[in-house]
């Protein structure tokens, strides 16, 4: 008899656990792996802006760095009659410390002699102005400037066109060189 009375307190004790089912635990296991896949979705957006934005950035900053050096050593022209090349693509003088200098564009890279300022530049373009701003050439900066214009030149616009990541940034600037009047 004492036997069946604790084989009974345990089938009892057994009835009375509470426990998990196996429908509600593939339920939980299923809730939550959806709720898994909606956040990795946001998650995985907001890494996707980050990396895009942060690689942009880089590209900027090394197109902008470019056009300071440029404007930097288009300053130090050492006269007038030191410019050897004016063209919509390409510049090229000699500065003050007899350093011949050419800024152009080789496939996508900014170039300046044989070394590569910036990379992703999509287009280089070069305006030359006379000192009463009227353009040495035109349609829209598109010529060479040669022989005598070449001593006109008062300033020169650079605009450079970098891409990254399918979009593209333009950068402009104007430079002034310190020798010519």
């Amino acid at each position: 008899m004492r036997n069946y009375q604790y084989n009974n307190l345990a089938i009892e004790q057994f009835n009375n656990r509470k426990g998990v089912t196996l429908i509600e635990l593939v339920v939980v296991i299923t809730v939550v792996g959806v709720l898994a896949g909606v956040s990795s979705m946001y998650i995985k957006e907001t890494i996707d802006l980050w990396r895009f934005l942060t690689f942009r950035s880089e590209v900027v900053a090394q197109g902008r760095m470019a056009l300071i050096r440029m404007e930097r050593e288009m300053r130090q022209v050492r006269d007038k009659n030191y410019i050897s090349t004016a063209s919509a693509t390409q510049f090229q003088f000699t500065d003050i410390g007899d350093n011949n200098i050419n800024f152009y564009l080789s496939g996508n890279n900014l170039m300046r002699n044989s070394d590569i300022l910036a990379a992703n530049v999509e287009s280089l373009k070069f305006c030359y102005y006379k000192n009463d701003n009227q353009p040495v050439c035109s349609p829209e900066c598109g010529c060479s400037v040669t022989g005598a214009g070449l001593s006109t030149i008062y300033r020169v616009v650079i605009e450079l066109q970098i891409t990254s990541g399918g979009q593209s940034k333009t950068l402009r600037s104007q430079v002034y060189p310190r020798n010519i009047m």
